[in-house]
């Protein structure tokens, strides 16, 4: 795929959520300190409840910093919850690759497990991988596949030691989550995720 081509598809991408994102009927959180920011819409479909937030963070980190972290996908088992195992299966070029989670759901959730594509578009000061659900004949474990899962991780340098991180979520996860549990969830589940992102947690 052309370098034009690549971006003319994030363009279109990034324009769809932000479209889609004007129409949400989002609540608003912030963290205690006042560092990370939540917003969320939780929309219950045939599938089950689709997950639509957009959490964001500044962190004491640079853009190559997080380039090399995030390039590595056995890192996203640490900033992501419940996902014990993180690991690339196919490497398709320097900007696109193929990986595999597996999510340790706690109860009374099913175990699942995911096969995403990652593209990676890198400009002077602005990271961006994005995550989608793909089709894949790959499987390690014996449990029901997400299908629906879109995601983009934005890392935009602010100066030469800070940098924003914007984590874009838009997923159905398998079987139907108690409301207990979507509560308990948020705003903290988020803002954890770019907290740990941004800090390139190791455990």
């Amino acid at each position: 795929m052309s370098l034009l081509k690549f971006t003319s598809v994030i363009f279109i991408l990034l324009t769809s959520l932000l479209v889609n994102s004007q129409d949400r009927n989002w609540t608003i959180k912030e963290s205690k300190d006042g560092k990370s920011k939540v917003k969320y819409d939780l929309v219950k479909e045939e599938q089950g409840t689709h997950f639509y937030y957009i959490a964001e963070t500044t962190a004491n980190v640079t853009l190559d910093e997080l380039d090399t972290y995030f390039s590595n996908t056995s890192n996203h088992k640490f900033f992501l919850e419940s996902t014990p195992e993180t690991k690339e299966i196919k490497k398709i070029s320097d900007n696109e690759w193929l990986a595999y989670y597996y999510f340790n759901a706690p109860w009374p959730l099913a175990d699942s497990d995911i096969v995403i594509k990652f593209n990676r578009t890198k400009k002077e000061n602005k990271l961006i991988f994005t995550a989608n659900a793909t089709q894949s004949d790959y499987n390690n474990a014996d449990v029901e596949r997400m299908t629906t899962y879109k995601v983009i991780y934005e890392f935009e340098k602010i100066n030469n030691t800070t940098t924003k991180i914007t984590y874009n979520a838009d997923y159905i996860p398998v079987g139907n989550i108690p409301k207990f549990l979507i509560k308990t969830w948020f705003p903290k589940g988020p803002i954890k995720i770019v907290s740990k992102l941004g800090s390139r947690s190791q455990s």
